[in-house]
């Protein structure tokens, strides 16, 4: 075991009917990330695990649309979430002017992003209750611990600033009816690293690692491998957690009265970055973190992609269990704790890999290729009764694939559900 330190009103745009009684099982949410334009699309999930679209909500804010891959978008997980009980539901709104697909000059804005909120009913549709300014630029990632919110800002600056706004979380108390009121002193920064020289050189400029000008930095949108990944509370709520890709670093921030202090900062080691993005915690509270380039110092590159876990002290310094166990798959950025097991989607392969998750927190690959998806990016889990299922957000298709957890940890396909904007931005998940 390793120890790594350093330093108003609803907006329905379309239903799709179903009889009254069929809404006593759950739902899956999507968000369609849409320039100008976000939607969330809710779903009835049957107790088979099955999905039916059944309602389109507008969050009366912009999306992001295509940032260079229209299958990941805001580079993120959590940019769509359910409280705890599933009574409300949260999802980002970057606000962005334009669409970026890297075939012309890359233009960033200065536009600060929003948070939607929604009431859920009992049988699962939205409504929507108010959109707030989310305290900095393209958020991308939101966490909640009982009436506590927290929200990751990605956008800017990096070299030569535009914006004048860095990457941080802001906090956000929460009322039982989903208003949102900032909370005082809560905002923390995140470095995206700043060195023009290093490997992650994002400018433009001949020679550089990356000369294209998808990787200008300084912009919002964000360089996707210089951006903040996720940022997630511990179980109990003790900290927050913030995955940063650039500078291949985990924040660690210890929460006092619902407020963040300085951070401990745990760094990988070695050439292989950008690499920490999504993470989920098991039953035993260990840090289990989806690493998308995480055995190659070349980017882009695959199948290189691995997951690592890890065991928070009380101090906030991070124990490596598992170091860089691969997936020898592609692009596996998101990822989902279900028991004993633990899923990610690779974009890059179009695949979900499964790992078991043992009590001290050791990774062991059991399949590299546990479920067949198209361009996936977020996965979310539900439950009903002695049945679990696992759905991923198919932006390469504009469905959502859902598949039956079996009790080896192995995926029976079910479905993939129509209803989303295929290539599209499409990011953004949650289910229960």
């Amino acid at each position: 075991m390793k120890n790594h330190r350093a330093s108003a009103g609803l907006f329905a745009c379309a239903c799709i009917g179903l009889a009254p009684m069929a809404f006593a099982d759950g739902s899956v949410y999507a968000m369609t990330n849409a320039l100008g334009s976000n939607q969330i699309k809710v779903y009835h999930r049957a107790s088979d695990g099955t999905l039916l679209l059944m309602q389109t909500v507008r969050t009366s804010g912009g999306g992001s649309g295509i940032q260079l891959d229209g299958t990941d978008s805001l580079g993120s997980q959590g940019s769509l979430i359910l409280d705890k009980n599933h009574q409300r539901l949260f999802a980002v709104n970057t606000e962005s002017l334009a669409t970026h697909t890297a075939s012309g000059p890359l233009t960033g804005d200065c536009e600060q992003g929003s948070i939607s909120s929604f009431l859920v009913g009992s049988d699962g549709t939205l409504t929507f209750v108010e959109k707030t300014p989310s305290g900095g630029m393209f958020p991308n990632s939101l966490t909640i611990d009982g009436n506590v919110l927290y929200v990751l800002n990605a956008g800017g600056p990096g070299i030569s600033p535009t914006c004048g706004h860095a990457p941080n979380i802001t906090g956000f108390t929460v009322t039982a009816a989903g208003k949102m009121t900032p909370l005082n002193k809560s905002t923390q920064s995140i470095n995206p690293g700043t060195t023009p020289t290093s490997f992650l050189n994002c400018d433009a400029t001949p020679g550089s690692s990356f000369s294209t000008p998808e990787y200008q930095c300084g912009m919002n949108p964000p360089a996707f491998p210089r951006s903040p990944g996720q940022v997630g509370f511990t179980p109990g709520g003790k900290a927050l957690i913030v995955t940063e890709k650039a500078t291949n670093s985990i924040y660690v921030f210890p929460v006092k009265n619902n407020t963040p202090r300085a951070p401990v900062i745990s760094k990988a080691y070695g050439p292989n970055q950008p690499t920490y993005f999504g993470f989920a915690f098991d039953a035993n509270d260990h840090l289990i973190v989806a690493e998308p380039f995480g055995a190659t110092p070349v980017i882009p590159a695959q199948p290189f992609s691995a997951v690592s876990s890890f065991a928070i002290g009380g101090d906030g310094i991070l124990h490596e269990i598992s170091a860089e166990v691969p997936t020898g798959q592609g692009t596996g950025c998101w990822i989902a704790v279900v028991g004993t097991w633990a899923y990610t989607s690779d974009n890059g392969t179009g695949n979900i890999s499964i790992y078991q998750i043992a009590s001290d927190g050791t990774l062991t690959l059991m399949t590299s290729a546990g479920g067949s998806v198209t361009g996936p990016n977020d996965l979310a889990v539900a439950a009903d009764g002695t049945s679990t299922y696992l759905y991923a957000l198919e932006a390469g298709a504009g469905t959502i694939g859902a598949f039956k957890i079996n009790s080896d940890g192995s995926l029976t396909f079910l479905q993939s559900a129509p209803g989303l904007p295929v290539t599209a931005g499409a990011q953004g998940l949650a289910a229960y």
